[in-house]
């Protein structure tokens, strides 16, 4: 049975809807695909490989609609 959200959780939901809205409007675009995906980098102390998470969004452009008249 799966477990029921805690209140961060779905506060976290509510800031990425926001954001992710707000990037639609802005773009004139539809988010497409969400994905997280782990980078690896090097540490600027030490030097050694350092894996942070990242994410790829894809937008689809929507199509201008115009009516004729």
């Amino acid at each position: 049975m799966p477990q029921a959200k805690s209140a961060a959780v779905e506060e976290a939901e509510k800031k990425v809807a926001a954001v992710l809205d707000d990037l639609e409007q802005t773009t004139h675009s539809e988010v497409q695909k969400l994905q997280l995906e782990d980078v690896v980098a090097s540490d600027a102390v030490t030097g050694k490989p350092l894996v942070q998470k990242a994410v790829d969004i894809t937008v689809k452009e929507k199509p201008e609609r115009k009516w004729s008249r």
